[in-house]
């Protein structure tokens, strides 16, 4: 499938024809690829957050010390890493 400049897919009629003739794991596999492809370019558009910063804004909250910054530091971590830390 082709992109036309505004972001949306354009289908030609032989693919819609294509598309029409699928059986059910050919379906899912074609749904599978134009979802995983929007996934990318979701992500490509949105710019990355940096950790460090986001903990330095924390550290200059009144009543969070190193102990307590330490723990939500392990915590956050783990949504921008996707790793759990079973160090508690």
């Amino acid at each position: 499938m082709k992109r036309k400049r505004n972001g949306r897919y354009t289908t030609t009629r032989a693919q819609y024809k294509e598309v029409k003739k699928f059986d059910h794991a050919q379906l899912d596999e074609f749904c599978t690829r134009i979802y995983l492809e929007g996934i990318k370019d979701g992500r490509a558009s949105v710019p990355g957050t940096d950790l460090t910063a986001v903990m330095e804004q924390i550290k200059n909250v009144k009543g969070i010390g190193e102990k307590r910054l330490a723990q939500i530091e392990a915590a956050v971590g783990t949504l921008f890493t996707g790793k759990e830390d079973s160090t508690e």
